[in-house]
């Protein structure tokens, strides 16, 4: 009864009785994916369990470590934290934990996966979250990509364009929606990524990159840290290699 009279303010104050409103979500829940895309829950289960959908969780005031991670010459990978606050937003859990979700109903989770970084896990000797299956969300953005990878028809007309375009000098570069204004180092590492990328050989290691660009840096990171979402230029395996995110 509550929510029918809030309602019925909101639509007489908006003067929209009669029709329905949308708002712009930044991400949406599984049943809201399910209803939209018409899909059996197993199907969708799929996808996440095999990393084809990338299935996030919201926390609140979270101790977070956001770092990199580089590899040493024998092939280990080490981590090199970058940040730590308390967050507050959408983190996205690897396919392991997602699989591992589904099966039990819930989970505690202590590290998790984020555009922003290579990883994202507790500090500070944070209690572990517990999540349940009805914790699951979905990304706007991931929503896009892949109803634009798929060829569904509901995805935005822009997301359908091609994702990647470079200036000849690759000082100017648009990906994935972004214009990215890059400097003489970085825009030498986007156009070996792209040669690579139009090789057939898309993933090359960091040092071999960066080298290739004339960067006297060693981390991805220092060359990138002017471009707040480099992130969406350039594709991290987390083991790495690097690719270009367009592309």
């Amino acid at each position: 009864m509550l929510v029918k009279t809030l309602e019925h303010k909101v639509n007489n104050q908006c003067g929209i009785r009669g029709k329905k409103m949308e708002i712009e979500k930044a991400y949406f829940t599984l049943p809201e994916i399910l209803d939209r895309w018409s899909m059996p829950e197993a199907d969708l289960i799929y996808l996440a369990e095999n990393d084809k959908l990338r299935l996030s969780v919201r926390v609140f005031g979270l101790p977070v470590e956001f770092g990199d991670y580089e590899m040493t010459d024998d092939g280990r990978r080490y981590n090199v934290p970058v940040e730590r606050k308390h967050f507050s937003g959408l983190v996205d859990l690897n396919a392991r934990d997602a699989f591992r979700l589904f099966r039990c109903g819930e989970l505690v989770v202590t590290e998790f996966r984020t555009p922003k970084a290579d990883y994202a896990s507790l500090w500070d000797d944070a209690e572990p979250v517990l999540f349940n299956v009805g914790d699951l969300l979905l990304r706007r953005e991931e929503r896009d990509r892949f109803e634009a990878k798929s060829g569904f028809s509901g995805a935005r007309a822009e997301a359908a364009q091609p994702t990647f375009h470079a200036s000849p000098d690759y000082h100017h570069v648009r990906c994935q929606g972004r214009d990215f204004r890059l400097g003489p180092i970085q825009a030498q590492v986007v156009r070996v990524l792209h040669d690579a990328a139009r090789a057939g050989n898309p993933w090359l290691s960091g040092k071999t990159i960066l080298a290739a660009a004339g960067s006297r840096s060693l981390k991805m990171s220092d060359v990138f840290k002017s471009q707040k979402h480099w992130r969406d230029l350039i594709a991290s395996n987390q083991r790495g290699l690097y690719s270009l995110a367009g592309v």
